[in-house]
């Protein structure tokens, strides 16, 4: 089948004294019928190329891998214990509750049965206190618009009350079970285009209540843009409110629950501040004067007259690597520090006093802690590129550590070798990465080899399992993975010297990383294959883009490409922090150095580029994808891209999706970089 048609239009658009082409805005539009028949074209493009026998075999080894019981950390109140698992042949996992850790397990929530087509997902989900009552929320279709609803635990029964367009809500139930505070934006029907996920506010809703008399307690003639989360204190007096625009800064209001007042403790600085109540104190895990975070707190009695926040408790100072969790159960905080990109747990008392160290192997990382400010008791899990979680249980009765409970394994970690290493970026900067390879390789630097990275929103790209990369590894491929600038893995300071005017950092460390693979012998620029998603989509598209002649495949995920238009599409406004704000002269003048739509070149020769995105993805709009795809394209690039129907950015996607994409990227790559598959 031949590259479909695309039609170009002369679009350039004046902006002050800037004049930007966009010939492909035309494809903005996904409810316009010739852009769905440009999708229809481009999917069966796409297949003819990548479902082939190789595809069919990286789906049944995908299919095997996927075929293990898979669970989460435990979540517990009062004697009850809530999870998800997912058995073997399940495309959602199912919401579980057991009274006493070795009780029977009841099913709470299984969004397989839903519907036919498996695509009801469980996005969140908040046990009250007494663990009687359950609120969860459900979407559909990828869209993560979920609806909120209630159960009744003890009888396995919803309440009459739900609640739309609670996107990833924040829950706090009252001690008494009587009713909670959520978020949500505004009712459907209502939402202004292009503003979907915006317009966050809270609301109080009392059991049995029409949600039409839902009280308003916060958000009322603020910011659109605002992101919203809460905690409530133990004794069920104030309601402390976490609110920002952006990942850097944030502002904390204080609502009192009995007077209904509201009142500003901290204002207009450029930190983040995260609430948690303990007995007689609130406490903030925060990076005010801190890049690599501590702990502060002010006792509750002294809240109507705080003072300057200088004058408050330093609880856990600050370390020479980052804090970046930390927890509460009755007695002790468990503070999760990243050194080396890898996890280190240490634990505190109530007092800031270090008494214990997790024992934790080598390149770990910790992803999921789960406590409980009223219990001793808590759980963790470990995991590793060779290995999948391990979930641990502190026994208070006995003072130790015990195995819980462990994900099957389907590979021999011991047949593999971890590497980290670090390379030098265009400024100077040491930049970590880890390699992942079968132990009996050599290396003959012409290794087919994939380059990860994300390097954004302060997230850290830390050891995680490879589930999905084992049929390439298995093959004798190479898995790198890049700890750029724009991440959080070593503070503050590394992620701002990644975003904004500095966003080139990233793109120069990622560049950096690759060209150290091939200058160590690793592999050559014929076969390293690049891979992101999101932000991590950007970051691949930018860099094949700026050193096309230093890769040979491009995978970019649910990416955004046309960055002097990406605030104008739902939540993207909050992202003007990070990237450049394209309404301001001089920040489009950077943003455009380096936005990929913009700087494709018809005399160049890139990299073959396969992009995914999705119908129903309300984070990164599919526009992005598709208009960097009809771009290269027109000038001949090798050029796939294939956009999954019924699916949104990521989360909740039924596991049969997961193989289908999976597979696809996999038969890109084996293709692309000559990895024989046979």
């Amino acid at each position: 089948m031949n590259t479909p048609y695309t039609k170009r239009e002369d679009v350039t658009e004046k902006i002050w004294d800037l004049e930007i082409s966009d010939p492909y805005r035309w494809l903005e539009d996904s409810n316009n019928q010739e852009t769905k028949r440009w999708i229809d074209l481009q999917n069966k493009y796409t297949d003819s190329y990548l479902r082939d026998s190789y595809f069919e075999k990286l789906s049944k080894k995908l299919t095997k891998n996927f075929d293990s019981v898979i669970f989460s950390t435990p979540h517990f109140t009062n004697g009850y214990y809530f999870y998800t698992e997912r058995q073997k042949k399940e495309n959602q996992p199912v919401l579980y509750v057991r009274q006493g850790l070795d009780g029977t397990p009841i099913k709470l929530i299984d969004p397989n049965n839903l519907n036919s087509d498996n695509n009801v997902s469980l996005d969140y989900w908040t046990v009250s206190k007494s663990g009687k009552y359950l609120a969860y929320g459900l979407s559909t279709n990828g869209t993560e618009m979920a609806t909120l609803f209630i159960k009744d635990v003890g009888k396995n029964e919803n309440l009459k009350e739900e609640i739309d367009n609670c996107r990833y809500s924040s829950i706090s139930w009252l001690s008494d079970d009587s009713g909670f505070f959520y978020t949500r934006g505004l009712v459907n029907g209502t939402v202004p285009k292009n503003e979907e996920g915006l317009h966050q506010k809270i609301y109080f809703h009392k059991l049995g209540d029409d949600i039409k008399n839902d009280e308003l307690i916060f958000g009322q003639n603020r910011p659109k843009e605002d992101m919203i989360g809460m905690t409530i204190s133990l004794d069920d007096q104030y309601l402390a409110i976490k609110v920002g625009q952006n990942w850097v800064e944030n502002d904390i209001y204080l609502y009192n629950i009995k007077t209904k007042e509201t009142k500003p403790l901290i204002i207009g600085i450029s930190a983040s501040f995260y609430p948690l109540f303990l007995k007689n104190k609130i406490i903030f895990y925060t990076n005010h004067r801190a890049d690599n975070y501590r702990i502060i707190s002010i006792s509750l009695s002294e809240l109507d007259n705080p003072g300057p926040i200088e004058k408050w408790l330093d609880l856990v100072r600050e370390k020479e690597y980052p804090l970046t969790s930390c927890r509460f159960s009755s007695n002790k905080i468990l503070l999760e520090y990243l050194k080396n990109v890898c996890s280190e747990v240490i634990i505190c008392d109530h007092d800031g006093r270090e008494i214990d160290k997790i024992p934790l192997p080598t390149y770990s990382s910790v992803n999921s802690i789960s406590t409980n400010r009223y219990e001793e008791e808590f759980f963790y899990s470990v995991t590793s590129f060779t290995f999948p979680s391990v979930i641990y249980r502190y026994d208070p009765i006995e003072d130790n550590y015990k195995k819980f409970r462990e994900i099957e394994n389907s590979i021999n970690p011991d047949d593999y070798n971890i590497e980290q290493k670090w390379s030098k970026s265009k400024d100077g900067s040491m930049i970590p990465f880890f390699v992942i390879y079968k132990k009996d390789l050599k290396k003959d630097g012409k290794t087919p080899t994939i380059l990860y990275g994300y390097g954004g929103f302060k997230n850290s790209v830390e050891p995680d399992f490879l589930k999905i990369w084992i049929p390439w590894l298995e093959k004798g491929g190479i898995y790198a993975s890049a700890n750029i600038r724009g991440g959080g893995e070593f503070g503050k300071k590394w992620h701002e010297d990644g975003i904004r005017d500095k966003k080139q950092n990233s793109f120069d460390d990622f560049i950096s990383v690759a060209e150290y693979l091939v200058h160590e012998g690793y592999t050559n620029e014929s076969n390293i294959g690049i891979l992101g998603g999101s932000n991590g989509g950007l970051l691949v598209s930018a860099v094949a883009v700026q050193k096309p002649d230093l890769f040979k495949a491009v995978c970019s995920k649910v990416p955004l490409t046309d960055m002097v238009r990406f605030h104008n599409f739902g939540i993207a406004i909050r992202w003007v922090n990070e990237y450049g704000d394209p309404r301001n002269h001089e920040e489009l003048k950077d943003i455009l150095k380096w936005s990929p739509y913009h700087n494709i070149k018809k005399e160049l020769t890139y990299p073959s580029f396969f992009f995914t995105t999705a119908e129903n993805d309300k984070r990164v709009d599919p526009l992005h994808a598709r208009k960097m795809a009809a771009y290269l394209q027109s000038i001949n690039t090798k050029t796939l891209i294939f956009t999954d129907i019924k699916s949104g950015h990521g989360s909740g996607k039924p596991v049969q999706k997961m193989i289908e994409t999976q597979a696809l990227i996999l038969s890109f790559f084996f293709k692309e970089l000559n990895l024989k598959i046979s």
